[in-house]
């Protein structure tokens, strides 16, 4: 196993962890090639940005490698127009057992009003990687924020929906 594979000291510690110390926020530009004809970013283009930041906050909370393994409630609110910087918010919402829920939402700032517009957002889902490459226990998250602790609790509602769902179309 390589160094960057995991770091030990917070895999293996299964303390509850606070939100802030795994979130992230990562910028980025709607370049030409990222464009339709009518020069709005692609939806691929904004979902691949949410699935590298979910990933960072992901790796951050489990202290070793991670994998998406579904995304759910994404929604398009505006089109982020070709030159538009993206602000990429990433936060875990809720760690389950082995899975983790992490909320996203892309912005624009509009330059003249000087706040932040909102673009997409989505719940992607990690499951923790042992080293033997099968899923492995991580650390629940310690909310702290009312935002926080409403986040934590929607994320199991969203979590039982997409196992009735399942279980439906078994």
């Amino acid at each position: 196993m390589k160094n960057t594979d995991l770091i030990p000291e917070i895999a293996n510690d299964m303390t509850p962890r606070k939100v802030k110390d795994s979130q992230t926020e990562t910028h980025a530009i709607v370049h030409p090639d990222n464009t339709n004809a009518l020069h709005n970013a692609f939806g691929g283009y904004l979902m691949g940005l949410m699935d590298v930041a979910a990933c960072v906050v992901a790796f951050n909370h489990a202290g070793r490698k991670v994998n998406t393994i579904s995304i759910d409630g994404v929604r398009f609110f505006r089109p982020a127009t070709l030159g538009t910087i993206l602000n990429i918010h990433a936060s875990l919402n809720r760690a389950f057992n082995t899975s983790m829920e992490i909320g996203l939402k892309i912005t624009e700032t509009d330059p003249v009003n000087k706040c932040e517009l909102p673009i997409a957002h989505g719940y992607f889902t990690f499951v923790a990687i042992g080293e033997d490459g099968r899923p492995t226990a991580v650390a629940p998250v310690e909310p702290e924020t009312a935002e926080e602790k409403r986040r934590f609790d929607q994320a199991l509602i969203r979590r039982e929906a997409r196992i009735a769902l399942a279980d439906k179309l078994k």
